[in-house]
């Protein structure tokens, strides 16, 4: 064959294969599933508050590609929600999954078993002023992790100040004001969405209103929120609720008051106040929120609930030699009575229940009037505080204080600004151990069941807005929250109906029930009853990974 006939017969030849090989591929792509997963079928709730409606929801990879009437769903995994409703999975603002005294956190229980099972699909770490400082290695720690859930994190004012300041009851000097900058600006830049202040915890306490705010306007800068444990909760929280909005106002950024709440019988009511607070900063351009978790009882250490913070400046060493002191000891006394009769306490021992205790497991679930009647000694408010004083001395213990009223949690709930949130360990600390607060397994699930389906206080759509939607712009996540085309599909699948809380304060240690399905990423991570082996959470950054040049 001549030679340039032979070069004609192999182009046609080579020709040919690509052709067809081109027609093959064409015809393989036409019928690859267009979906992994399909949805059928449900009530879409889809997170904006509108009234939910019927349709498929079709899943690519993470995302959510399809929302409609009817979709096919050759070749995908289909689930069948005909008898359920569809809406995005849970986003929990205040969520304390750093590790720390109180548990492990998300690094070591990355399967938050406890906020799947009702939901929760995204958590923010470090509120009211904690966590690591710098927060880089933490979210590293995370990533290595490999959660279930999606992990975001803030850079916690109090933890900023222990590292430049200490424990010390004083205002910071000109040059530790700017060592916080810096540490508050490596934090943001690091990957942070805000500042979070526990302005009631010690050493937030010790801190001016000057000091955070100058702080949040550099948070502010990066593009992020502020989020507060007021100072009071109790008899000042008109004050204190004020100050929180001043942080947002003088600093121009969003500010956030957290698990709003009112403790104390004396103060019950003072939500109508407060609720103006915000509605008036609203009117007038402050961008304040709320947010709550569904309890009518808080909980935190005794030491930091009960015992005045002026007599903590210096650490618990300075705290024993100040209770040992005839003077100093019995002013910290009068202060622990003061907060047993008129805050936390709720004017009875038995409203003060120990969840856990280190140095005596076997009191984890007593109340001190039980403690005080197991040894024989009178219910009163003087007998409590001695045993206040003594469970302090041998080295503390958590409480739970049942001191909230009815009224106001409702009040704060029905409220346009208000959205959901647990402040609560991912299985706070360990599943079967101790009786810590059960909102840890059931804030999610018991506004659906109890606020929503039993007391019709809000409804299904608001909840779910509340619960999704909302925080998930408040932390300026764009790509969550919604169950629509576009977005990444953390979806939940529940039956309305039999959704509930099973936990309770004497049992805590129940999972919620009536999740059928739940989704992070576009991963099954909860089916039949059951979590599945995948890990697809995700450490999500902050606004000041991408403003880093344009805040400073």
């Amino acid at each position: 064959m001549p030679d340039g006939d032979y070069r004609r017969s192999w182009g046609l030849a080579v020709a040919t294969v690509l052709f067809l090989g081109c027609g093959l591929a064409v015809w393989v792509a036409a019928q690859a599933p267009a979906f992994d997963i399909v949805i059928q079928g449900g009530r879409v709730v889809d997170g904006t508050g509108s009234p939910w409606f019927v349709a498929d929801v079709g899943i690519k990879g993470d995302t959510i590609v399809a929302v409609a009437t009817h979709l096919d769903s050759a070749g995908a995994k289909t689930i069948d929600a005909r008898t359920l409703t569809v809406g995005p999975g849970f986003v929990d603002v205040h969520s304390h999954s750093e590790p720390s005294s109180a548990g492990p956190g998300i690094i070591g229980l990355p399967l938050a078993e406890n906020n799947i099972r009702q939901g929760v699909t995204t958590v923010f770490a470090n509120p009211d002023g904690f966590g690591d400082v710098p927060i880089k290695p933490f979210l590293e720690r995370v990533t290595t992790a490999h959660p279930t859930i999606n992990v975001g994190s803030f850079i916690g004012h109090g933890a900023v100040r222990t590292k430049v300041v200490g424990l010390a009851n004083r205002p910071a000097t000109a040059a530790e004001l700017e060592e916080m900058r810096n540490l508050v600006r490596v934090g943001m830049e690091d990957g942070a969405f805000g500042l979070s202040t526990g302005l009631f915890y010690v050493p937030g306490s010790y801190a001016p209103l000057d000091e955070v705010v100058d702080l949040a306007r550099l948070v502010g800068r990066y593009g992020g929120i502020h989020q507060s444990h007021t100072r009071d909760e109790a008899a000042g929280i008109v004050a204190a609720v004020q100050e929180t909005i001043a942080i947002g106002e003088k600093g121009g950024l969003p500010t956030q008051v957290t698990h709003h709440k009112i403790i104390g019988k004396d103060n019950w009511g003072q939500s109508v106040q407060t609720l103006r607070l915000i509605d008036e900063a609203r009117a007038r351009g402050v961008d304040v929120t709320i947010d709550q978790y569904p309890y009518t009882a808080s909980s935190t250490s005794i030491e930091e609930g009960l015992v005045p913070q002026w007599a903590r400046e210096g650490g618990r060493a300075r705290l024993l030699e100040r209770l040992h002191d005839p003077e100093l000891g019995k002013k910290v006394r009068t202060g622990v009575a003061a907060a047993l009769e008129t805050g936390r306490g709720g004017g009875n021992p038995d409203n003060v229940v120990l969840a856990s205790c280190a140095w005596n497991p076997g009191l984890a679930g007593k109340g001190l009037g039980q403690v005080l009647r197991d040894r024989r000694r009178p219910v009163t408010i003087q007998e409590a505080t001695a045993l206040v004083v003594e469970i302090v001395e041998n080295g503390n213990c958590v409480g739970v204080y049942h001191a909230i009223g009815e009224q106001d949690l409702e009040r704060i709930l029905k409220h346009p600004a208000t959205m959901v949130a647990s402040d609560a360990l991912p299985g706070e600390p360990e599943f079967g151990k101790d009786v810590p607060h059960p909102r840890a397994y059931g804030t999610f699930a018991r506004v659906l069941s109890l606020y929503v389906r039993e007391k019709g206080v809000i409804t299904l759509e608001e909840a779910v807005r509340k619960m999704s939607s909302f925080p998930a712009q408040r932390m300026g996540l764009r790509d969550r929250g919604l169950v629509r085309p576009g977005m990444k599909a953390d979806i939940a699948v529940f039956d309305p109906a039999r959704v509930r809380d099973a936990a309770t304060f004497e049992r805590p240690h129940q999972y919620a029930e009536g999740f059928g399905y739940v989704i992070v990423n576009g991963e099954i991570v909860f089916q039949n009853g059951a979590m599945t082996s995948a890990r697809p959470g995700r450490v999500l950054y902050g606004p000041g990974v991408i403003n880093a040049t344009a805040a400073r």
